[in-house]
């Protein structure tokens, strides 16, 4: 029974099961895994996406007993990865003109980051930010900063997901009673120990092969370049075994014995296969639907790599595959024949190296996720010895009610307090253009006044002048010319 006081939690919420994981980060790079288990959860998770609360928060709440147990500990946090149907990213571009040259400064960089924050649509959230380049001037630059220029333009990659799937998710684990430490994304957290510098830098194409979704994630010069969460899977292969009246769990059984994603010799025959209820199916009818399911698959996966721009020619570390439905035979042979890539790795198991006393842990790789995010965490999520309140910090549901309140009442304030700057901004501007309009008003008068002034002095310049010349003009008509 663990008796440590620092240890790392983490919750994977998979479409077939949810996987809870507690364990100590060696100094030789190695995980000590203290405490395992799983549930499944084809009831309340579809697709990554959360179908049922009520199930779900339960599933959170056995987990977080199971794993205490064994720890022999309270557990304060957790960090839950993120992922599921919907997820995928979005270029955008940020651009800022100076009047004149200038030099690019981080705050600079900050302000374009926050321009680009504020562009996403209110029917998506953006979770991650992942700059692609800056283009100062006519150059392209990873690092701008310092850099003497009267343009700078942001290029970015967003991946972005609804809204729902985030709050879902927090508010399961908040009725569950358990705060959570952070939620990376699972398939970037996944890569960063599956994938070598080598490949990510070279160019890579990173495929995970769930129950019912396939993450493509392309990389190259060590930077994301697309990602995309495609709603197809093992299960779907399982439920298209419906059609022949077999039940899920034998379906998934055959599909590992005897599927094929490409027939290894199409002129040879198979017998049938035998079901548990007595009955026979040809292995020709079980394998079109395998082939069938698995071809729709990698074309997908194929459509994504042609929207990421790059080509197999530009990704020379080819293409690197995980997870259950990646397991399938001659899957290999199709990928090649789709997609062109012969380039191929499959990974089973991480790197990393486990130390643990659970039997079978991760044999199949079931855990990879949530060893990445024990790997990607750096908070300690032990809560004190078990039946200590004065160490759990647990909230209560008074507790959450009156943070809830607090957080309101916060928000409030705020905006009380915006309320009353932008209210002092009218009145000063209506106070500035008021003495704009008195100084004008008074510069008319002033005008008008002067005019009025220049008008009447050259009435009087006339009247004084011209009587006495038509006066003279007179008289000299009059006159005799010897008085001329």
């Amino acid at each position: 029974m663990a008796k440590t006081e620092n240890f790392i939690v983490a919750i994977d919420l998979g479409s077939s099961k949810v996987t809870g994981i507690a364990g100590v980060k060696e100094p030789d790079g190695a995980i000590n895994v203290l405490a395992f288990t799983q549930e499944p959860s084809e009831s309340f998770i579809h697709k990554g996406r959360v179908q049922n609360v009520d199930k779900l928060t339960q599933c959170i709440r056995n987990m977080k007993a199971d794993l205490e147990k064994t720890l022999d500990k309270a557990i304060s946090q957790v960090y839950v990865g993120l992922g599921g149907l919907g997820m995928h990213t979005v270029g955008n571009s940020v651009s800022k003109n100076f009047p004149e040259k200038v030099v690019i400064t981080q705050s600079m960089i900050d302000e374009v980051l926050d321009i680009n924050l504020n562009s996403c649509p209110g029917d998506r959230e953006i979770l991650d930010v992942i700059p692609q380049e800056y283009k100062v001037g006519a150059q392209l630059q990873l690092d701008p900063v310092g850099v003497l220029t009267d343009r700078l333009e942001g290029r970015f990659l967003n991946v972005v997901v609804s809204p729902e799937l985030r709050q879902q998710i927090e508010n399961c684990f908040r009725s569950a009673g358990i705060k959570i430490a952070d939620m990376p994304i699972t398939e970037q957290v996944l890569a960063d120990i599956v994938l070598s510098d080598s490949e990510k830098r070279s160019g890579c194409v990173f495929v995970d092969m769930g129950a019912e979704t396939t993450t493509v994630a392309v990389y190259k010069n060590n930077i994301l370049r697309h990602l995309a969460v495609i709603p197809l899977g093992g299960a779907n292969i399982n439920r298209d075994f419906l059609s022949l009246q077999v039940d899920y769990d034998e379906a998934e059984e055959l599909k590992l014995k005897y599927g094929s994603a490409r027939f290894a010799n199409v002129d040879t025959e198979h017998a049938p296969i035998a079901l548990k209820d007595g009955r026979y199916i040809k292995y020709e009818e079980f394998s079109n639907l395998v082939e069938a399911r698995m071809e729709e698959i990698i074309l997908n996966i194929e459509h994504q790599i042609s929207l990421s721009k790059y080509n197999r020619n530009q990704l020379i570390g080819g293409m690197i595959i995980t997870g259950g439905a990646s397991q399938i035979q001659n899957i290999e042979k199709a990928i090649t024949e789709f997609t062109k890539f012969d380039k191929l790795r499959f990974v089973r198991n991480i790197r990393t190296t486990l130390r643990t006393k659970l039997a079978d842990f991760n044999r199949n790789g079931s855990c990879n996720a949530a060893i990445a995010l024990i790997e990607s965490g750096d908070q300690n999520c032990c809560g004190g010895d078990l039946g200590d309140p004065t160490k759990s910090i647990f909230p209560t549901e008074e507790e959450i009610k009156q943070q809830q309140e607090e957080e309101r009442r916060k928000q409030e304030e705020e905006e009380r307090r915006l309320e009353m700057e932008r209210q002092a901004e009218i009145e000063l501007q209506q106070e500035q253009e008021a003495e704009k309009s008195k100084r004008e008003r008074r510069g008319g008068a002033m005008r008008s006044m002067r005019s009025f002034f220049s008008r009447i002095a050259s009435l009087v310049s006339d009247e004084d002048t011209s009587p006495l010349d038509t006066q003279k003009d007179s008289q000299n008509e009059n006159a005799t010319p010897n008085q001329k």
